[in-house]
């Protein structure tokens, strides 16, 4: 993970116009500001994504503050959740009811059938608490995604210069596939 700046969404819907999958988005700006909050925080237990992304925090002596608090304590168990994974939890949770919510509205419809892009993680999951009509909808969406990174991928392979620089689709591919570094274990 690497220092990014937060942006204060106060609701999915806001994300629209941003690269990347809608609540991949979402998420990674959620994670980031739990992550440089941590001196609010009581932090007790970090998993080894998040210890690493409070290390690349933009805020310093917040992040040596919560070590020092961390390496004063006891060694914490195993079975120790994550205090950061336990919020995103929450917020995936709030997000997704938050979103289905929103997708009767007609313009939010016209847009997710048109420009939005959902990772396979975060589509399955808004699955779950659809209706079938918007189940399908999600499906299309991710099939539309799909296609576009096997044809951007084909051309790279077929068309391969060392020097390209359009290997940001790699990025783009493996976030579809698992959503983003560092969102799930």
């Amino acid at each position: 993970m690497k220092a990014t700046k937060v942006k204060s969404y106060e609701s999915i819907l806001q994300v629209q116009g941003d690269i990347g999958g809608l609540f991949v988005s979402f998420m990674k700006n959620f994670q980031t500001c739990r992550m440089q909050e941590t001196a609010q925080k009581q932090i007790q237990h970090l998993c080894n994504s998040h210890t690493w992304g409070i290390a690349a925090s933009q805020r310093v002596v917040t992040a040596v503050q919560l070590f020092l608090d961390l390496l004063a304590k006891q060694p914490a168990t195993q079975a120790s959740m994550c205090d950061i994974c336990v919020l995103l939890e929450a917020e995936k949770d709030r997000g997704t009811r938050q979103f289905l919510g929103c997708l009767q509205r007609k313009l939010v419809a016209q847009w997710l059938r048109s420009q939005a892009l959902l990772c396979v993680i975060h589509g399955t999951r808004l699955k779950q608490g659809a209706t079938p009509v918007l189940a399908s909808a999600i499906d299309t969406i991710m099939e539309r995604h799909r296609n576009q990174l096997i044809g951007t991928l084909n051309h790279i392979r077929d068309e391969y210069h060392p020097n390209d620089l359009q290997w940001g689709v790699l990025g783009h591919a493996a976030e579809f596939l698992v959503s983003q570094r560092g969102l799930h274990p």
